[in-house]
């Protein structure tokens, strides 16, 4: 996880949330531990009983998932539709019936003392879903765990004063049948990718510098409430949420040094989210059916305000969105070794937005700055499971997807797209400690509802990005091989090679309003800058590749008694034809290569465990048709500790940012477009975000 933005001032809903309850839930018979660990080793089922994780002093199900060995987690896409957004982890062999909640959120709402064992699967095992993984993670929770209570209290403190404090309050207890939960989260945060610094820049050769002052963060409530039980031979489950938020963000700049202010610009964004959802499941023998049902509602209300004392403007926009989602499946058990699975999905999606601009109290008309989008999509889907002989798998699976996408506003516009999307996934078990994955799928991304409206950035001059009203999904062929070798009981070194050929690539193009051009001759001049924009599009043919290196390495063997070694390594390597200067470049946005280590040791006896985590730097290129941006983070270090003095009492210190780690931001701009102009201004905006401490205090009953 990158620590700009994830990690918020320590105090987000993320990080009060490692010490949230668990949900409950009407668990199924299970056979005795033993039996079930024999017979899962025979179906590609590694189990790793709650003792495997006792000398860490786990407080949720997401700090065991995080310890198993060779495993990256991933907690899905945010996506339309509920089947594309699957993570790949399971509690009790299903998925949480909600898309609001992350399911790390989820994962670590339940406490580590109800989860009985978590099974990793490769390539397929009776009665679980993969969702299209090679390897899935199952949570399995204790039956009968009885009322659960949680209130836990935290906040950062940061060198300039401020501080940004955080409560949850949550429990879940039986309630006629099932169990009912509910969580109360009240918090502030602060945004790390905000800080000050020294802006240099040079225009036709004449350098200047400006000291830039960013200070940015929010707070916000969360509410969810839930209710599991038997119903009608099956189970049920319901869950909801209410969630407002307030994030503001401003920055002043100043001659430097500091003799003036130059300028100012404010940021408010107001939202609400809100989601009822539910699921159901019964087993009829050796089929068992799976319902669920989704509506999630959004209103944002976003304000941008610029002033220099000479001249103002002001940007808003109002967009209300939601989702509506009904899903059916059918899976068939037709042996251990057999497993067929059919069913469809309906979503209806929507975004109304409208925006203003206005430049000294003028109004300014912006392209579609009043946009209404809706998509009707389908899915019908299969895939069967097959494990030929205990080392070999295979999954074969087939989506077909319909939708209709139609906008409506400044421009109309509508267009139905079908795709099939097949995929085949092959697991070898080479030997007891070695085993070889294959997948080959065709992917079809998703067309963000936010780039058919225009926007506008008033901290870099007003630059304006219109909305991108001819856009199609991108689609790839994605092949895949992964090399898993375990060594040292706990021990796991895992390789990843992943290319995809890809069509209709997503990324920057220039459009031309023509209306607004300037005449020469009476003709437009289709060439001015003031009537052209940068604008969301489809580029044409791509390549990517990425490989991937996870190690995770006990230290117990070199001397270090309960020390644990975690290192991920990321390199990513793409080439698309820029459709500005013809030329080959990298996919907008990519970092060419990421990295991180993670150093943690178990004390048992003192009931602590302590660490180091380092996120490593990374540099990310946006190309424009007018202008190259970039942004570069530094490495971030954090130190942690926590002591557990009793079963139900934890308290954790985190320093974090130990090294001081700036955001630079860069800018290139041109006198005309790329392929034909010059840069005539470049920034450079270095900013620092200092070091802040983080405490916790964690209560169970």
């Amino acid at each position: 996880m990158s620590p700009l933005l994830a990690l918020l001032a320590a105090a987000s809903p993320e990080v009060i949330a490692t010490a949230a309850p668990a949900p409950l839930v009407i668990a199924q018979e299970a056979a005795p531990v033993a039996a079930q660990s024999a017979a899962a080793e025979t179906q590609g089922t590694t189990p790793y009983p709650a003792s495997f994780f006792a000398e860490a002093q786990p407080n949720s199900a997401m700090d065991m998932i995080m310890r198993i060995p060779g495993f990256a987690f991933d907690g899905g896409d945010s996506v339309r539709g509920y089947g594309g957004a699957a993570g790949n982890v399971l509690i009790d062999g299903q998925r949480p019936a909600t898309k609001s909640e992350s399911l790390e959120d989820a994962l670590r709402r339940i406490q580590a003392k109800q989860v009985e064992r978590i099974d990793i699967i490769r390539g397929g095992a009776p009665g679980i879903d993969m969702q299209g993984k090679t390897v899935i993670a199952n949570v399995i929770l204790k039956k009968d765990a009885g009322s659960q209570w949680l209130f836990a209290v935290a906040s950062a403190i940061h060198q300039d004063g401020r501080t940004t404090p955080a409560m949850r309050f949550e429990g879940s207890a039986p309630v006629g049948p099932g169990t009912f939960e509910w969580s109360n989260l009240f918090y502030r945060f602060l945004d790390d990718g905000a800080g000050e610094g020294v802006q240099r820049a040079e225009t036709g050769g004449v350098a200047t510098r400006t000291a830039w002052d960013e200070t940015a963060g929010g707070h916000g409530y969360d509410l969810k409430a839930g209710w599991k039980s038997p119903l009608l031979g099956g189970r049920l489950s319901v869950n909801s949420r209410y969630h407002p938020e307030i994030y503001e963000w401003s920055v002043n700049a100043f001659d430097s040094p500091r003799t003036g202010r130059l300028f100012v610009v404010r940021d408010r964004n107001d939202q609400v989210d809100g989601e009822f959802g539910g699921g159901w499941e019964r087993a009829f023998g050796k089929a068992r059916v799976e319902l669920t049902a989704l509506q999630t509602l959004r209103e944002v209300d976003f304000t941008s305000q610029f002033d220099d004392g000479t001249d103002d403007a002001l940007f808003s926009e109002h967009a209300e969105s939601g989702e509506t989602i009904g899903r059916a499946s059918l899976r068939y058990t037709f042996g251990p070794n057999l497993i067929v699975e059919g069913g469809g999905e309906l979503a209806f999606n929507y975004l109304e937005t409208s925006i203003d601009y206005a430049e000294n109290g003028v109004p300014v008309v912006l392209p579609s700055s009043d946009v209404r989008v809706e998509e009707e999509r389908g899915e019908i889907f299969t895939t069967a499971n097959w494990r030929l002989n205990p080392k070999f798998a295979l999954e074969a699976g087939l989506k077909v997807e319909f939708s209709t996408i139609s906008q409506s506003g400044d421009t109309n516009l509508s267009k139905s797209f079908t795709y099939p999307k097949p995929r085949l996934i092959a697991t070898w078990d080479i030997t007891s400690s070695d085993q070889l994955r294959v997948r080959v799928e065709r992917e079809v991304g998703q067309l963000n509802f936010r780039d058919f409206a225009s926007s506008i950035a008033l901290s870099t001059g007003g630059t304006v990005t219109a909305g991108g009203a001819d856009l199609e999904p991108s689609k790839a062929t994605v092949y895949e091989a992964t090399y898993e070798r375990k060594f040292w009981k706990d021990g796991a070194l895992v390789l990843s090679l992943t290319h995809e050929d890809i069509t209709d690539a997503t990324d920057r193009i220039r459009v031309t309003d023509v209306a607004s051009c300037p005449l020469v001759g009476g003709i437009p001049d289709t060439t001015d800058l003031s009537c052209n924009f940068d604008a969301p599009g489809n580029i044409g043919e791509g390549k990517n590749t990425e490989f991937e290196i996870r190690l995770t390495l006990p230290l117990a063997k070199l001397g270090v008694q309960g020390g644990l070694l975690r290192v991920n390594t990321e390199w990513s390597q793409s080439e698309v034809t820029d459709p500005t200067t013809g030329e080959q470049r990298r996919i907008s946005g990519q970092a060419p290569f990421e990295w991180e280590v993670r150093f943690s040791q178990d004390l048992p006896k003192h009931r602590t465990q302590w660490g180091v985590d380092v996120f490593g730097a990374f540099q990310e290129r946006y190309y424009r048709f007018d202008r190259i941006d970039q942004i570069e983070l530094e490495t971030w270090v954090t130190f942690y500790a926590e002591w557990k003095p009793r079963p139900d009492f934890a308290i954790r210190i985190e320093a974090h940012n130990l090294l001081g780690r700036d955001v630079t931001r860069s800018r290139q701009l041109y006198d005309a477009p790329r392929d034909t102009g010059s840069v005539y201004f470049v920034e450079n905006r270095p900013l620092d975000f200092p070091s802040f401490f983080y405490m916790r205090l964690r209560k169970t009953f």
